[in-house]
């Protein structure tokens, strides 16, 4: 069983009784992240993969560890993960280094953080692409007969998060991902919401 109290512990923030219920814009940061971000300003605060004296390596060294961790935690390889400071940066690297041709369509949903639309907004109208976005029901829920219509050979890219950060809706990203593989798309998928609060595999998902 969870031991809420237990868990509140780790948060400082929360020591004055405090109830923190804005998770889904900014989470707050545990006591053992904020251990470790201090003790590299106290003991090795150096540029990482830049010098060979001791304070870099042993920063190089915790870089490289975090990002093997950060692979076993979704089950890819260590060298198919790259630290960006959010996924707002994240989405805006593609966004901007992705090639597109004028007509190609790329598709989203009515779900998304703003992140995970205003990118496609510009580059659509920069462009000369079409933005396809699926809606949902009421309830906020879609399920992959939903985007039948959106995607098809024009399809560029498929840009849909894993679970709504106002709804707590999952979607399925598996028959999603394979639905605009079968039409030769590229699929990015916002797990912003979903890593912290299930177990992700992008293999398993083939995103």
């Amino acid at each position: 069983m969870l031991d809420v109290k237990k868990v509140r512990e780790d948060f400082p923030f929360l020591k004055s009784g405090r109830i923190y219920l804005d998770s889904t814009a900014t989470s707050l940061t545990p006591e053992p992240v904020l251990e470790k971000v201090l003790e590299y300003y106290r003991e090795c605060r150096a540029n990482v993969g830049r010098g060979i004296y001791n304070a870099a390596q042993a920063a190089t060294t915790a870089y490289e560890n975090a990002r093997v961790e950060v692979a076993k935690l979704i089950n890819a390889k260590p060298e198919e993960i790259v630290f960006v400071r959010n996924a707002t940066e994240a989405i805006n690297l593609v966004a901007s280094g992705l090639k597109f041709h004028e007509g190609d369509k790329i598709v989203t949903t009515i779900l998304e953080h703003h992140s995970n639309y205003i990118p496609w907004l510009r580059v659509k109208n920069t462009k000369k692409l079409e933005l396809s976005v699926v809606l949902s029901e009421m309830e906020g829920y879609l399920s992959p007969l939903d985007f039948a219509p959106h995607i098809d050979g024009r399809t560029r890219l498929v840009a849909v998060t894993q679970t709504s950060n106002v709804l707590g809706v999952r979607l399925p990203i598996k028959e999603i991902a394979k639905m605009a593989h079968d039409e030769g798309s590229l699929v990015l998928v916002d797990g912003a919401q979903s890593v912290p609060h299930k177990r992700v595999d992008v293999k398993e998902l083939d995103c």
